[in-house]
């Protein structure tokens, strides 16, 4: 979703960061997600006719489904976006011990089959499900973990998004066990941290608006679209012989299920469309899930 410059969003995000976030981290995981639903209402409402509107017709488009049928699946996409910023405030507070009882693993042979190589793991994940539950997973199970990062700056953001929103949020990554990654130092950090044989995990569907894409940027067929993919971590993989392998998480109900898949074929295949293959058979089994609904259209992730 994007993060809109709007009056009563900031006035939002004010109070989910000071008053709600405090009752939050008091509250167990289990009264969290009881709240999140009342959470994904407000949210939708304080969106705006024309955002949802917008969502709506892109799932449409997408689905060839009806209205109503879209209007399902916003609500509930809107419904986990608050699930992902209410587990995003609680972060600091999982560790090792109740780490168990959030996540599932499946697959996971595949990722330590490929760490035996030695030569690093370029995770290719999407905006798609909990954010950034993967980072703070593995690094609780003991894997070293990098992610290539990226943060709005300037005039792009409002007073509040700068000085609250963004500000807290980089103080709750810094307590994620992950190394994160500015997409300006992509290279040198990237290798380094192949190189040492850890994990590097990368948005493979993208940076979700057009201002923030650069010549690495290339139009693959989507959901019967044509979407603006990345590339540049296929090369990377290549140059490193690090192993290239998707994973995604899954939201099931009070718990995550992240799931492995085995290693994409950097030599004789197109490990970019493998990889769009198993996004799109993901989107459409959980389209609730992905985060690029009002980004899905021309002149944004679209071409055509």
């Amino acid at each position: 979703m994007i993060a809109h410059r709007n009056i009563i969003k900031d006035f939002g995000r004010v109070l989910f960061w000071y008053p709600l976030r405090w009752i939050v981290l008091i509250l167990p995981f289990g009264l969290v997600y009881r709240l999140c639903g009342l959470l994904g209402r407000l949210e939708y409402a304080l969106s705006g006719r024309r955002q949802t509107d917008r969502m709506r017709q892109n799932i449409e488009r997408a689905f060839g489904c009806s209205p109503t049928k879209a209007d399902a699946i916003l609500r509930r996409n809107v419904e986990n976006h608050a699930m992902n910023m209410m587990e995003f405030l609680k972060y600091p507070q999982v560790n090792p011990r109740n780490c168990s009882s959030l996540v599932v693993w499946e697959g996971r042979e595949h990722l330590d089959a490929a760490l035996t190589k030695g030569r690093g793991v370029v995770l290719c994940t999407a905006h798609f499900g909990a954010k950034q539950i993967l980072q703070v997973a593995l690094g609780h199970a003991g894997y070293r973990v990098n992610q290539i990062n990226y943060h709005l700056e300037g005039d792009r953001l409002s007073f509040v998004q700068k000085n609250v929103a963004q500000r807290n949020r980089m103080r709750i990554e810094a307590r994620i066990p992950c190394r994160f990654i500015s997409a300006g130092r992509f290279l040198r950090a990237a290798f380094r941290c192949l190189h040492a044989n850890e994990i590097l995990i990368v948005a493979a569907d993208g940076a979700g608006r057009k201002e923030n894409m650069d010549d690495s940027f290339h139009p693959f067929p989507f959901l019967g679209r044509t979407m603006l993919f990345p590339t540049n971590y296929v090369e990377l993989a290549r140059r490193t012989g690090a192993v290239l392998a998707p994973v995604f998480a899954i939201r099931e109900q009070a718990h995550h299920r992240i799931v492995f898949f085995p290693p994409l074929d950097t030599e004789t295949g197109d490990p970019v469309r493998q990889y769009i293959a198993l996004l799109e058979r993901h989107v459409r089994q959980y389209p609730h899930l992905w985060e690029f609904w009002e980004e899905f259209e021309e002149g944004e992730l679209l071409v055509n």
